[in-house]
């Protein structure tokens, strides 16, 4: 069987066969093209599965079952009560309750701005219960751990 390879820089690589006669070389190639396709379309597939897309819930819904939500990250919607900032050793960080018809408690780090009654949208990784010292209930964790404050010289 003769067959030939054609390379990415236009060269071909010949088998014993005339430079004509390239069915089989054709095939090979289309068949490598394909797989690569197939490997991009599972990586991708993958990537979209296992992402970190949160789902847009009501603040309601979570208060209502808070143990499908937990450990999840999730956007809720909806008005600042009782917000508290404070200086921490890891940065700022800002507590306070958002309420639509119930509540759920939100802890921001370095956020700003946060005033009771201001409309706000936020997304986070969401905890059943969350805290260290003082244990808190049905908390969303906005923004993580902030970066450590460079010191000048």
């Amino acid at each position: 069987m003769r067959f030939s390879l054609r390379s990415r820089e236009g060269g071909s690589v010949v088998f014993g066969a005339p430079a004509g006669d390239n069915h089989f070389a054709e095939n090979i190639l289309r068949m490598n093209h394909l797989l690569r396709l197939s490997l991009l379309a599972a990586a991708i597939a993958s990537v979209t599965a296992c992402g970190h897309s949160s789902q847009t819930v009501a603040v309601s819904a979570v208060s209502a079952d808070p143990a499908s939500y937990d450990q999840q990250d999730i956007t809720v919607s909806g008005t600042a009560k009782n917000a508290v900032t404070r200086q921490t050793a890891r940065g700022s960080a800002t507590r306070y309750e958002l309420c639509d018809t119930a509540c759920i408690n939100v802890i921001a780090f370095g956020a700003s701005g946060v005033a009771d009654g201001s409309k706000q949208t936020v997304t986070g990784r969401f905890h059943t219960s969350f805290g260290r010292r003082r244990m808190l209930s049905n908390v969303l964790v906005v923004g993580g751990r902030p970066q450590p404050k460079e010191s000048g010289p």
